[in-house]
């Protein structure tokens, strides 16, 4: 098994004001640094939403809640809606819940259409 483990992340536009990251594989200690500087530099160009999509993580970490709590904070201090799907996923819901990040996250299970242009 590798100490290493691995995240794989896409960005997409899915309409002019909307940024969408998904996540893929384990996000924790050694990879939560690469979600923060996507997320970080997403946020720099000020979208209306920033959805991030975890429906297709295989782990989450205290250290992966920190950066989405992070985010979510730098996007509320910018004007910019900050959504996080969660799908299906019983393992991501529980990390949120336990942590209590799913009281200070805005949470869906979908991810929302693109609004109209």
């Amino acid at each position: 098994m590798s100490s290493h483990s691995s995240l794989r992340l896409r960005t997409a536009w899915p309409a002019p004001h909307a940024v969408l990251v998904t996540a893929r594989g384990d996000l924790d200690s050694a990879t939560a640094g690469d979600l923060a500087a996507l997320l970080s530099d997403r946020l720099w160009a000020t979208p209306d939403r920033l959805v991030v999509d975890l429906s297709e993580v295989d782990f989450l970490g205290v250290a992966g809640i920190r950066v989405l709590l992070h985010a979510a904070l730098q996007a509320g201090s910018g004007g910019t809606e900050l959504l996080v799907v969660t799908g299906t996923n019983p393992m991501v819901r529980r990390a949120l819940q336990v942590t209590g990040a799913d009281q200070r996250l805005a949470l869906t299970a979908h991810r929302p259409a693109p609004a109209p242009a």
